[in-house]
């Protein structure tokens, strides 16, 4: 895991602390070692999550702490077609999660599969407002890799979406 070498107070999504505190959860938690043994092995289980669209241009960049600033200048990027766009890798197999933090560019890990949509539909996730494989049967977003993989292995997707919903955050586009 990326060590954080700040508090973050309140803990905002998205940003590097974020990640890492969802990758332990995932990696300590016991229902989801189970439902995803095998996942990763012979394959790579590794993923990308893209969030696009998100709205820096709203956001009162000042108002944030320093590292949130910095993180954002560091790991989004302004794109054509998709907006800003900030990515996270995170490392799986076999019930444990290795790595998750954020990146600048996927051309800097090898994955296996890259999990892709907008922000509103990012939050909805983490509202539990929207359940990742309703979310991938009804096109909210896009998964480039194998589509049979993840459906085998839904009941470690759904407990994925429960760990991130677990973590007490504020959204950054919403507090600043």
């Amino acid at each position: 895991m990326v060590d954080v070498d700040y508090d973050p107070d309140p803990m905002l999504f998205p940003s590097q602390a974020w990640f890492a505190e969802y990758g332990a959860r995932v990696d300590e938690d016991e229902e989801y070692k189970e439902a995803s043994e095998g996942w990763g092995v012979d394959f790579n289980g590794d993923f990308i999550f893209e969030m696009t669209d998100m709205p820096i241009e709203e956001m009162d960049i000042d108002a944030m702490p320093g590292y949130l600033q910095e993180e954002l200048d560091t790991y989004v990027t302004e794109t054509d077609g998709k907006g800003h766009v900030g990515q996270a890798y995170i490392a799986l197999e076999d019930g444990g999660c290795s790595e998750c933090y954020l990146i600048e560019s996927e051309d800097e890990v090898e994955n296996g599969f890259h999990l892709s949509a907008d922000t509103d539909t990012w939050k909805a996730l983490l509202r539990q407002e929207l359940g990742v494989i309703d979310g991938l049967m009804g096109g909210k977003f896009e998964l480039d890799g194998d589509m049979q993989k993840v459906l085998q292995y839904s009941d470690a997707a759904v407990q994925l979406t429960e760990l991130a919903s677990s973590i007490d955050a504020e959204f950054a586009d919403e507090r600043f």
